[in-house]
């Protein structure tokens, strides 16, 4: 019997304060796609804090059979780039460009510094929401002060392009060079708040105490009492977030299939098997000559 996900993403409603609080834990993961893809510490911890600006930035997504795509140009970052995707159902695949950069790997760099030169201070951002055969992309630029997080990039996607304002707290930690620990919380206030709660709610989630209790594990209804939020609002919304990917061994002879018969040719006069990778999610297949023969 398959292992049930522990990943979980909590929205509550605190219609008193008009506020929609989302709490999500993308723990598993981030370690699975941190295995699958051999990731260094830094690229591993860098891919932890993307793969939950994904799924906050999925939790947008309306109706069933949606799918978010997240593709980032980081000019001035060590990392390069990467590309993540979330389905309405929150399933996450994706890789960054970059697996190892080694001297960001020793264990005296700080985390600071991991995303300061993993990142810089920039990003070429590109979202498509696809359903079906239909799609819309958003792109657009953010600039960071100091250095960029994903913070930024999920509150600039949610202002710029769906014109909504949210808050985000990402809080990921490293034991032993591998992805411990990946929640967020993410904070959207609407327009009918009133000023001086808004002010108040946005002071509380900056706070140095609001950090704490994510990293700590507290719960939506503890963070939804620390921001002073009230009664919440219907039954909290829980689901579940796991990895998945698409590919399969039928999908890998497919696309060899599409390949130019000299090429299948040539693979099979090497006389021996072919390994394929899913970019993905890294997941290998081994191809046999007599496999590619079937496709001649």
């Amino acid at each position: 019997m398959a292992k049930a996900a522990s990943d979980r993403i909590y929205i509550a409603n605190f219609p008193e304060k008009h506020v929609r609080l989302t709490l999500i834990d993308v723990t598993e993961t981030a370690q699975t796609l941190e295995r699958n893809h051999l990731c260094g510490p830094a690229a591993g911890l860098i891919q932890a804090d993307i793969i939950a600006g994904t799924v906050l930035m999925g939790t947008s997504l309306e109706r069933p059979g949606q799918k978010l795509a997240l593709r980032l140009d980081f000019p001035k970052g060590r990392l390069g780039g990467a590309t993540m995707e979330c389905s309405a159902d929150f399933a996450v695949r994706g890789y960054t460009r970059q697996k190892v950069i080694a001297e960001l790997d020793e264990p005296t760099c700080e985390e600071r510094d991991i995303f300061r030169k993993g990142l810089g201070v920039n990003a070429k951002c590109g979202v498509v929401v696809s359903e079906g055969m239909q799609s819309h992309e958003a792109v657009f630029d953010v600039n960071a002060i100091g250095y960029l997080t994903m913070s930024t990039v999920v509150e600039s996607y949610f202002d710029t392009s769906l014109e909504r304002f949210v808050m985000v707290h990402i809080g990921s930690a490293t034991k032993d060079g591998f992805v411990a620990r990946v929640r967020a919380m993410m904070c959207e206030t609407d327009q009918e708040i009133d000023e001086d709660d808004f002010y108040a709610v946005r002071d509380l989630f900056d706070s140095p105490r609001s950090i704490d209790l994510l990293n700590r594990g507290a719960d939506i209804e503890t963070l939804g009492e620390y921001f002073e939020l009230g009664k919440i609002g219907g039954e909290i919304i829980e689901k579940p977030v796991r990895f998945a990917c698409s590919c399969s061994s039928e999908r890998v002879m497919s696309m060899l299939a599409s390949l130019p018969k000299e090429e299948i040719t040539a693979m099979i006069e090497a006389e021996k098997n072919h390994d394929i990778y899913c970019h993905m999610c890294g997941k290998g297949f081994v191809v046999t000559p007599e496999q590619l023969r079937t496709l001649l």
